[in-house]
C-alpha cells in the first residue's frame, strides 16, 4: 500500500515539474509584418507610358517609268490614211481598228453613235478630227446634215456652229470638210472657220472637194495649221479600185515625202486596208497619224 502511494506521488512530482518549466520556458516573438492597408488607399506604383506605336516607313516609291517613245521613222516616206463619215455605228470602228494602223477617224456631228466613235477611238489610240458638214453645190440633192455651215449664215452664227459641233465631237485634234464645196469657196466665212481653228489650237484639213477651196489660204492667213488631202480612195466602190488609189497614194508620198489620202467606211475600203496596209512598210513608207503631216 506504502509502495503504491510513493509511485503515485512520484508521477505528481514529475508532471508538475514538467509544468512548472512549460510555461516558464520564453515564446518565441510573434514574426513582425508591414502593416496591413486597406486595399482602397494602398499607394499603387506609377504604371510605366505605353510605348508609342512603333511606325515602319513606307519603302520609297519609285518613279514609274516614261511611256515608251513613239518611233515615227524621219527618213521613210509617210502616209496619213483618213476615214470620213464615222459616227452612223460602232461595227465600223471596230473593224477599222482591226486594220492595226494609225488610221485617223472623222466623226460627223450629232449621229447616233458620234460621242461615242470619238470617245473609243481615241480610247484605242487612234487619232480623232470632227467632219464638218458643209454647204455643197446642188445642196437639193445632197443634204450636208446637222450642224452644217451655209453660206448664207452670219459670220457670228459660222462661229458659233463651229463650236457647237466641236463639242459635239470629243478628242477632235483636227477638223475636215464634209461636202462643202460651195461653202470653202466663200473666203471670208472659212476665215472664221479657220479662226475657231487657230482658237482651239487644231488643225484643218482641207477634203478638196472643189479645185476653188480656199481653206488653205484661209488657213495660212491667220496661222492655223493645215493640210490638203492628195487622194480619194474610193470614189469608186470597188475593190482593185480602192487598192490602185492606195498604191497612187504611196508613189505620192515616195515623190513628195508625205501624202494624204481619204477613203469612207465601206466595207470595200475596210477590206482593201486590211489587205494592204500591214504590207505598206515592206514597200518603204509608214503609215503616221494625220497630226505628224499637217504644217
Amino acid at each position: 500500500m506504502s509502495w503504491g502511494l510513493l509511485v503515485l506521488g512520484f508521477i505528481v512530482g514529475v508532471a508538475s515539474v514538467m509544468l512548472f518549466l512549460y510555461y516558464r520556458a520564453p515564446k518565441a516573438p510573434a514574426p513582425v509584418g508591414k502593416p496591413s492597408v486597406p486595399p482602397s488607399t494602398a499607394p499603387r506604383p506609377p504604371r510605366p507610358s505605353p510605348l508609342p506605336p512603333q511606325v515602319v516607313a513606307p519603302p520609297p516609291k519609285m518613279p514609274s517609268p516614261p511611256p515608251p517613245p513613239l518611233v515615227r521613222p524621219s527618213t521613210l516616206p509617210r502616209v496619213a490614211i483618213v476615214i470620213d463619215d464615222m459616227g452612223q455605228d460602232m461595227k465600223r470602228l471596230d473593224e477599222i481598228i482591226g486594220v492595226g494602223s494609225q488610221i485617223t477617224i472623222a466623226v460627223l456631228p450629232y449621229l447616233q453613235y458620234s460621242t461615242e466613235t470619238a470617245k473609243e477611238a481615241h480610247l484605242r489610240g487612234l487619232e480623232v478630227i470632227l467632219h464638218l458638214p458643209m454647204e455643197p453645190k446642188g445642196s437639193d440633192e445632197h443634204d450636208p446634215g446637222k450642224g452644217a455651215l451655209w453660206t448664207a449664215m452670219t459670220p457670228a452664227e459660222v462661229r458659233g456652229q463651229t463650236e457647237a459641233d466641236l463639242k459635239a465631237v470629243p478628242y477632235a485634234d483636227g477638223v475636215n470638210n464634209h461636202m462643202g464645196s460651195r461653202f470653202t469657196e466663200d473666203e471670208p466665212l472659212m476665215r472664221e472657220v479657220m479662226g475657231v481653228v487657230k482658237k482651239k489650237g487644231i488643225y484643218f484639213l482641207d477634203s478638196r472637194t472643189t479645185s476653188k477651196s480656199v481653206g488653205a489660204k484661209a488657213a495660212r492667213g491667220l496661222g492655223a495649221a493645215s493640210a490638203g488631202r492628195d487622194v480619194f480612195l474610193d470614189n469608186e466602190r470597188d475593190g482593185k479600185s480602192i487598192k490602185a488609189r492606195i498604191d497612187e497614194t504611196v508613189r505620192i508620198a515616195k515623190k513628195r515625202g508625205t501624202a494624204i489620202a481619204i477613203g469612207h467606211p465601206y466595207p470595200e475600203t475596210i477590206k482593201a486596208l486590211h489587205e494592204t496596209l500591214p504590207g505598206l512598210d515592206g514597200k518603204g513608207v509608214v503609215v503616221v497619224r494625220l497630226s505628224d503631216l499637217v504644217k
